[in-house]
């Protein structure tokens, strides 16, 4: 009795399915007469069928004689040559591209990748196929440039000396989406052989790679294999060079072929079908087998083939085989005609991770289907809800002991935000996120927090964290370690919490203490601002605490800007110096003697003259010079003087003013005035008298005008010394 082994993965691909979908639309709406440019795909079974509903095959020369108006022109599967499109759009023809999401993958990475830099390309396919020369016109050809299409390894490898005279520009690899797994491998062990700078884009069809392995995988089960399809296809081709290997190969269009050979009893005989080829044709294949011989009974094709295009419904959790892993996402093996996308972001929290240290090509993989694209065959799945169900056990034991846990946030709104712990979501309330009210959630975007759970309700599968309890936690342990540590004078580091009119308020970590505005500067200061702002960093030293009422006076200044200090180092009494005028009141005036000492003159002092105001003498702002005339440094008063400069530049005229008259060593001998010179009548007793210096020797009357007449000293006396 034969046996026949079914392929899963037999009969029409998705881009496919997609694209004879697309044109059976097209037909049932009659509103237009349809063109495909070129084969719609490489089955002469289909396109027959097709030519007898209307649908006429043309080559682009016949563009010109379709009418805008009434016609619609159909691009191929395989994707057609750039100009050829540009040809249609300049026609102005209505048309409809069914080119195979893969192969607008493949077009789109070319055009990314020349934006970048200038690179050349290597394609592993058949540069005869209309996918290949599609990819080939898009490549933008400068001087120099190289486009190497090799069919296989032995091609390439021709090829090698051409390779090693090329410069050491970048190189692109590319594969046909039909192209043989083995020979791709091959052809990528020789280039990076070859080449350090490749980069490397395996754009193998993820169906065809299934639908070849699963191929080879028969044939070594099998008597003899039968591959259907056009002898056209390149995948159907593709197929029956793989399946030779291991076992003797038919490769037929149709039923019709089939009958020509013959074959035995209790064969085993596997089959299946290119990418190309409709169910129609495989089902008449397998009819005329069964007719022919015996076959023992088991999964009919058409159960294959609806088990094949199989679908899954959102939500829904399958295990699948990891296929391949690329930077940002890994594809996976759902067992369906989708493949599978699970995103870097959908693995693991951290979208950062390396999917090559956690995963590897082969490994069995528990996803949850997210939702499906249709238009690219594929569908996108998730890890992490599947680890938010199996790790919902964890999240009960984290509520029940408190445990703290932390996250990165992932989301925020007005409401709060999103975190997710090991896969599972948990919202955190605005009110439980430890900021001011003023301030936004968007400052805990991407941040690690840390947070306990407060609420959890199974049935909704609903967990509700909290920021701010671990926050208050947290600080309780450092106000309870720091009343058990403080002392006074023990220095901290701190930050300005806030600032008042009378002083700053620093957060110690966890306590808060205030440096008074006397504190902060041995200057004088309007505000503190003046010193601080909010959010300075500063080191203060405790000068009081009160471990009840858990107030802490600090300090800011220190003693070595203690301006009495640095004052005797720089002026002592009896000193010159230069101030500036800071202060006015009714009895004198303030100077700032340096800064943090101001000095006062003493209305008595501003002048040597009466002053009633002494806004009349001098103004805030102006400077002058003044003598110290006292310093106490218990009370911390200076007093200064401006009269005492005036006095003692009088003095200094009066003393320049005698110097000629006086009488010097060398000027008058002892013998120059004799006892003549002025005799005892040049000043009578009457010139000064014992009355010139009384009580009254100060008033206008004390000395008259004849106190000391013109007589008193003549010219003749006036000039006995000369």
């Amino acid at each position: 009795m034969m046996k026949l082994l079914l392929s899963e993965y037999a009969g029409f691909c998705f881009g496919v399915k997609r694209a004879v979908d697309l044109l059976e639309k097209q037909i049932q709406k009659g509103d237009k007469r349809i063109f495909m440019l070129g084969h719609l795909i490489h089955n002469d079974d289909f396109l027959r069928d097709m030519e007898k509903r209307g649908v006429k095959c043309i080559e682009e020369s016949e563009l010109e004689q379709l009418n805008p108006e009434t016609d619609l022109v159909i691009l191929r599967t395989h994707g057609v040559k750039a100009e050829m499109e540009q040809h249609v759009k300049d026609l102005g023809l209505p048309y409809l591209d069914t080119a195979c999401p893969y192969v607008k993958k493949i077009h789109n990475i070319v055009k990314t990748e020349q934006e970048t830099d200038d690179p050349q390309f290597i394609i592993i396919g058949d540069k005869n196929h209309p996918e290949v020369e599609g990819i080939v016109s898009r490549i933008e050809k400068r001087d120099n440039d190289l486009v190497l299409v090799c069919k296989d390894a032995e091609e390439l490898e021709k090829k090698t000396a051409i390779l090693a005279k090329t410069s050491k520009r970048r190189w692109i690899i590319l594969a046909q989406t039909t192209q043989n797994i083995a020979e791709w491998k091959k052809c990528l062990k020789k280039l990076k052989k070859l080449y350090t700078n490749l980069t490397i884009f395996d754009t193998i069809c993820y169906v065809t790679e299934k639908r070849q392995c699963e191929a080879a995988s028969i044939a070594r089960m099998s008597d003899m294999m039968v591959v259907i399809g056009g002898k056209a296809s390149s995948n159907t081709n593709k197929l029956a060079e793989i399946t030779s290997e291991y076992c003797p190969t038919l490769l037929i269009e149709n039923e019709s072929e089939l009958k020509t050979h013959s074959l035995k009893p209790n064969m085993t005989v596997g089959i299946t079908a290119g990418a190309s080829t409709p169910d129609r044709i495989i089902e008449e294949v397998l009819k005329t087998m069964s007719e022919m011989k015996n076959v023992e009974e088991g999964m009919s094709f058409q159960e294959m083939l609806d088990h094949s295009f199989r679908t899954l419904v959102t939500g829904e959790r399958v295990t699948g085989v990891i296929t391949s892993i690329l930077p940002n996402e890994i594809h996976v093996d759902l067992g369906i005609k989708h493949t599978g996308i699970l995103p870097a972001d959908e693995v693991a929290d951290d979208s950062n991770i390396d999917l090559h240290e956690l995963f590897k090509v082969g490994d069995d993989v528990t996803v949850m289907v997210q939702k499906f694209n249709d238009a690219e065959g594929t569908v996108q799945v998730s890890k992490k809800k599947v680890d938010n169900y199996q790790n919902w056990d964890k999240v009960v034991e984290a509520s029940e002991s408190s445990t703290v846990l932390k996250a990165k946030v992932q989301e925020t709104n007005k409401s709060g935000v999103v975190v997710s712990w090991k896969g599972v979501r948990i919202f955190i309330p605005a009110s439980q996120s430890g900021l001011p009210k003023e301030a936004s959630l968007n400052e805990l975007m991407g941040k690690e927090i840390s947070f306990i759970i407060i609420s959890l309700d199974p049935s909704r599968r609903r967990v509700v964290g909290s920021i701010r309890a671990v926050i208050r936690a947290e600080r309780k342990a450092k106000q309870e370690k720091f009343w058990n540590e403080i002392e006074v004078a023990k220095q901290y580091t701190g930050v300005v919490k806030s600032i008042t009119a009378y002083g700053a308020f620093v957060d110690l970590g966890g306590v808060d203490g205030m440096v008074h505005i006397t504190e902060l500067s041995w200057k004088r200061i309007k505000h503190p601002t003046d010193v601080l702002n909010v959010g300075d960093e500063v080191t203060v030293f405790v000068k009081e605490f009160n471990p009840e009422t858990h107030r802490i006076s600090l300090g800011y200044k220190t003693e070595d800007e203690n301006p009495w200090v640095i004052l005797p180092g720089k002026y002592n009494v009896g000193d010159t110096a230069e101030v500036k005028i800071v202060g006015l009141t009714s009895f004198g005036a303030f100077a700032e003697l340096i800064p943090g000492v101001d000095g006062l003159i003493h209305i008595s002092q501003l002048s040597d003259r009466n002053v009633n105001n002494v806004a009349e003498v001098v103004r805030v702002g102006d400077v002058v010079n003044v003598k110290i005339t006292d310093i106490n440094y218990e009370t911390k008063k200076v007093s200064l003087s401006i009269r005492a400069l005036l006095h003692s530049e009088d003095t200094a005229v009066e003393d320049t003013a005698v110097e000629d008259t006086a009488v010097e060593d060398t000027a008058v001998d002892n013998t120059a005035v004799d006892d003549t010179a002025v005799d005892d009548t040049a000043v009578d007793d009457t010139a000064v008298e014992d009355t010139a210096v009384e009580d009254t020797a100060v008033e206008d009357t004390a000395v008259d005008d004849t106190s000391m007449d013109d007589t008193a000293m003549d010219d003749t006396e006036a000039t006995t010394v000369e």
